[in-house]
C-alpha cells in the first residue's frame, strides 16, 4: 500500500493552497487532485489506511515521483495528528508555512464572510472564534509535532518570505523533498491571487451551496466541488465588495494575544518573527486576503 512521504500540516489561511498549486506544477511530485485537503489524520481517520491509500498513486505507479504528498492545513492545531502521522507515516517530512497571526486571523475572517455568512466585526469574530486565535499560535502546535518528530524532518516556511522571494523559498523546498529539478516558474504562479474574492451579495444562499459541497465532499463525492469551481460558481451569488482593511487600533488589540507565543517561536527559529511580520505589513507585504 502507498503512502505518502510529505505533508503540508497548516497553518490554515497561511499559504498552503499556494503551495498546493506549486506542488501540482512539478513533474516529480504528485498531490491529489480529488481534493487539495484529505482531512486523514484529523477528520477521517477511523476510515483507516486503505481509504487514505485511494488519494495516492499505487506503488508501482508512484516510482515516476520523488515525493508524494498532500496538504491539509488542520493539522497543524489538532491534538491528535502529530502522534497519528507519527504512528501511520514513520519517517514523513512535514512542511509548516505560517503567517503573520493577525493577518491570518483577519484571513480566516474574510474567509468566513466570503463563506459562511459572517455578520460580526472583526474584533467581536476573534474574541468569539476560538479558531482565530488559536490556530495563529504556532508554536504550541509545532511544539506537539517536535514530540515526535525530529526538528530536522519539519520544514518551517514563512509566507512572507515566500511572497518576497519566491525563488529562494522554491529552492529550500526542493532541497527538502530531495527535487532534482527545480520549479516551473513559481515567481508567476505566485503573481496569482488564491483564495480571494469579494463578499457574495447573496451570502446566504452562498453559504447553503457551501454546505452542500462540504456534506459531499465528506461522503467522498468530489466532483461536484471541482465542477464548481472550474464553472466559476461563485460569481453566481453576486459581489457585495472587499471587506474593509483591518483598523491599525484593532490590530494592534488582536497582535498582544499572539505575542508571547510568536516570541517562543522566534526562540526556536532563531528568527525575530516580531520584526519578519512587522516588516512585512511596513514595506505592504503579502495581499491580505490572497494565502490559504
Amino acid at each position: 500500500m502507498n503512502r505518502p512521504n510529505f505533508l503540508v500540516i497548516g497553518a490554515q489561511r497561511a499559504g498552503t493552497t499556494l503551495l498546493h498549486r506549486l506542488f501540482a506544477t512539478h513533474p516529480d511530485v504528485y498531490v491529489p487532485f480529488q481534493r487539495k485537503e484529505v482531512h486523514y489524520f484529523d477528520w477521517y481517520f477511523e476510515r483507516g489506511d486503505a481509504w487514505y491509500a485511494g488519494y495516492f498513486p499505487t506503488e508501482r505507479a508512484s516510482r515516476r515521483y520523488v515525493a508524494v504528498g498532500e496538504v491539509t492545513p488542520d493539522y497543524l492545531a489538532h491534538a491528535q495528528a502529530p502522534r497519528r502521522i507519527h504512528d501511520t507515516l514513520p519517517g514523513c517530512r512535514l512542511i509548516a508555512i505560517l503567517r503573520d497571526p493577525v493577518d491570518r486571523a483577519f484571513s480566516w475572517y474574510q474567509y468566513s464572510r466570503r463563506n459562511s455568512a459572517e455578520q460580526r466585526p472583526f474584533e467581536r469574530f476573534v474574541d468569539e472564534d476560538a479558531t482565530a486565535v488559536e490556530y495563529g499560535l504556532y508554536h504550541k502546535h509545532l511544539t506537539r509535532y517536535w514530540e515526535f518528530v525530529p526538528e530536522h524532518a519539519i520544514k518551517v516556511l514563512i509566507y512572507e518570505d515566500l511572497i518576497a522571494d519566491p525563488l529562494r523559498e522554491s529552492q529550500a523546498l526542493e532541497s527538502f523533498l530531495g527535487l532534482s529539478r527545480p520549479f516551473p516558474d513559481p515567481t508567476a504562479l505566485l503573481a496569482e491571487r488564491v483564495n480571494a474574492g469579494p463578499v457574495p451579495r447573496h451570502r446566504g444562499a452562498f453559504a447553503f451551496a457551501r454546505r452542500v459541497g462540504g456534506f459531499l465532499m465528506r461522503h467522498d463525492v468530489n466532483w461536484p466541488a471541482r465542477m464548481a469551481k472550474r464553472f466559476g460558481v461563485r460569481e453566481w451569488f453576486g459581489e457585495e465588495g472587499e471587506v474593509p482593511a483591518l483598523d491599525p487600533s484593532i490590530r494592534n488589540r488582536v497582535s498582544a494575544r499572539f505575542l508571547e507565543d510568536t516570541i517562543r517561536l522566534g526562540k526556536v527559529l532563531d528568527r525575530d518573527l516580531l520584526e519578519v511580520w512587522h516588516l512585512g505589513r511596513a514595506a505592504g507585504g503579502a495581499p491580505r486576503n490572497r494565502a490559504r
